[in-house]
């Protein structure tokens, strides 16, 4: 495909959550004259008898019905979701020579199906045909991590084969460098540090996500390493895949319906905790997964990460449980060279301020009975957050360790009772 617009079909395909089999799940085309994006479930998925909805807000599954969408250029959220971000865009444009101007469309159709997030590929055949998981393994790590910084400097190829793999399959997410790795049967998404970050980035995030999971939080389990040169690595489990099986996702940006970048200050309006709490609950997700995100909110403004904007939530489908779940958190990163004021999503309605007002306002949204139950809940939280961070920071370097020291005595301090 080489114009911005899908006059063509462009089949949807889905790994089923059940048995692993790739069926045609749907089609996509632009409307020629109003530029929206149009989706229509496949006639044989319904007639299979399968009714998975790859998008429970969005696109829920309603056989023959035609859904369309203005956002991301006409791209359908979910499709948007399974596109390259930053990183992935990057090298998308300097391989096809592409302008910054290009569209959603161009990049999910030009990065190719063998490692995109979540469990859709896209393809111009009524038969799927999307290559298995193939990424470097653990040993390559070193020269991965060589290939990635190469690559971030605009440098040649250390590896010419290793950075043709590299650029065959961009990864999912963010600005900084990154690409999967392939441990046995898991797959990890490796992000080393820059020689432009002022503090070790790769280590906080690693120590960071850590005590989440020492808190008693859901957050996506983390390695951390040295490799050749002495560089900071650290590799993030990816829990959109189970083994070799790919497992559905969507981000928080879709179910909110806001656009991420946002196109407008109006979109930054829509990113809500509470919001997406709610979302949680019409979705079908259990209420242990609104407080889970209650928790996280709560974690975030403790440790100082403004970095929590709509695409780094998600959802993931549990096949085993056969409904949506909240994922488990990813790129929680504190800000390293101030304590934030406030988040990107919103505590409350029409609210950003990190307080303890502002953060128990909308308890109810959350499926808390009474502003008490939400206050023992925050307050217990901020006793586990301290418990855990007395586990993992001496992991830490000298320099971080009093740096999330300080903060977290601070945060303690204006958030307590």
């Amino acid at each position: 495909m080489t114009t911005s617009k899908a006059s063509k079909p462009l089949y949807v395909y889905l790994q089923r959550p059940d048995n692993g089999e790739w069926v045609v799940v749907g089609r996509y085309k632009t409307d020629p004259v109003t530029g929206a994006g149009l989706f229509r479930y496949a006639a044989s998925y319904a007639q299979a008898g399968l009714s998975w909805a790859i998008d429970p807000v969005n696109l829920p599954f309603i056989p023959g019905e035609l859904r369309q969408s203005l956002r991301y250029g006409g791209l359908h959220d979910v499709l948007r979701d399974a596109c390259p971000d930053s990183w992935g865009q990057t090298m998308l444009r300097r391989e096809h020579g592409l302008p910054e101007s290009c569209t959603a469309l161009r990049y999910l159709v030009l990065s190719g199906n063998g490692d995109r997030w979540g469990a859709l590929a896209v393809g111009a055949s009524t038969s799927p045909n999307v290559a298995k998981l193939s990424s470097p393994r653990l040993p390559q790590l070193d020269a991965l991590v060589e290939e990635l910084l190469a690559i971030a400097a605009n440098k040649p190829p250390v590896n010419a084969a290793l950075r043709k793999r590299l650029f065959a399959t961009p990864s999912m997410g963010g600005a900084r460098p990154k690409a999967t790795v392939q441990e046995q049967d898991t797959y990890w998404l490796v992000k080393p540090g820059l020689p432009t970050d002022t503090v070790d980035i790769a280590l906080l995030e690693h120590v960071t996500q850590q005590w989440g999971r020492a808190a008693g939080l859901r957050f996506a389990d983390t390695r951390h390493h040295t490799v050749t040169g002495g560089r900071s690595v650290v590799r993030v489990h990816r829990f959109d895949r189970q083994g070799h099986r790919r497992v559905m996702c969507v981000s928080a940006a879709s179910l909110l319906q806001v656009e991420y970048p946002p196109a407008s200050p109006a979109d930054s309006q829509g990113a809500s905790y509470p919001r997406l709490a709610e979302e949680l609950r019409r979705i079908g997700a259990p209420p242990e997964d609104w407080r889970e995100l209650f928790g996280r909110m709560v974690f975030n403004a403790v440790v100082g990460n403004d970095d929590d904007h709509p695409r780094n939530h998600a959802v993931i489908y549990d096949g085993g449980e056969g409904r949506w779940r909240l994922a488990p958190a990813f790129d929680v990163v504190p800000n390293p060279d101030e304590m934030p004021k406030r988040l990107v999503m919103q505590v409350c309605s029409g609210r950003w301020d990190i307080s303890r007002q502002s953060l128990l306002t909308d308890f109810l949204r959350f499926g808390f009975a009474s502003q008490q139950a939400a206050a023992e809940y925050f307050d217990d939280l901020l006793v586990r957050i301290q418990a855990g961070f007395k586990q993992v920071s001496p992991l830490l370097s000298d320099d971080l360790s009093k740096l999330m020291t300080h903060r977290l005595s601070a945060a303690c301090a204006s958030l307590s009772t």
